[in-house]
């Protein structure tokens, strides 16, 4: 199944990057950190998801939902209404085929899961409910698990040739790895 092999060729990439999330989640200290935080995913997001969502194929399940790079700008804007994350695509992974728009997407779709998580650590952090804010790292709610496992039984359920597999799992990979280069240059 795609979903297990991805899971697993993308383990160390997956690893790195969120080591490096997770330091500077532990790091806030103030809003203006957890700001920060947020407009890397942004900076990420939204150039990516402008390149993904062409190229899924008619059928995806619920392509129109799995945008979020519009969340994250309402949570920063909802604790700093003029801030405008700026963007550029140097750091956005190649996708012109369905292959490669699977292997990011896998990436973006993953951080609902995590984002869970992120909240309880983000809200214990600043002492907000998780109430506040926290639009983006909620994922889809209720509908987190059910999001990712419609999104691995597509992806499980299409035939995939072996080059097609490796495409998308290396383009996952560089996914997770251009995101880490990101924040890490950004600093």
């Amino acid at each position: 199944m795609l979903s297990e092999k991805l899971k697993e060729n993308t383990k160390t990439a997956h690893i790195e990057l969120e080591k490096l999330l997770v330091q500077k989640i532990k790091s806030i200290q103030a809003i203006d950190d957890y700001l920060e935080i947020l407009a890397y995913f942004y900076r990420f997001f939204a150039p990516l998801e402008k390149a993904i969502f062409p190229q899924l194929e008619e059928g995806f399940p619920d392509a129109a939902q799995r945008r979020k790079a519009e969340w994250i700008l309402e949570e920063i804007h909802s604790f700093k209404p003029a801030y405008q994350p700026v963007f550029t695509s140097s750091y956005t992974p190649e996708v012109t085929s369905l292959s490669q728009a699977i292997g990011a997407l896998y990436v973006l779709e993953g951080s609902t899961l995590g984002g869970q998580v992120i909240c309880k650590m983000v809200a214990q952090k600043l002492d907000l409910s998780q109430a506040e804010g926290f639009k983006f790292f909620s994922g889809y709610g209720e509908e987190t698990l059910p999001m990712w496992d419609n999104f691995k039984k597509y992806i499980n359920n299409r035939s995939w040739n072996t080059e097609e597999e490796n495409v998308v799992i290396d383009a996952a990979n560089r996914t997770f790895g251009l995101f880490k280069q990101m924040i890490d240059h950004t600093e």
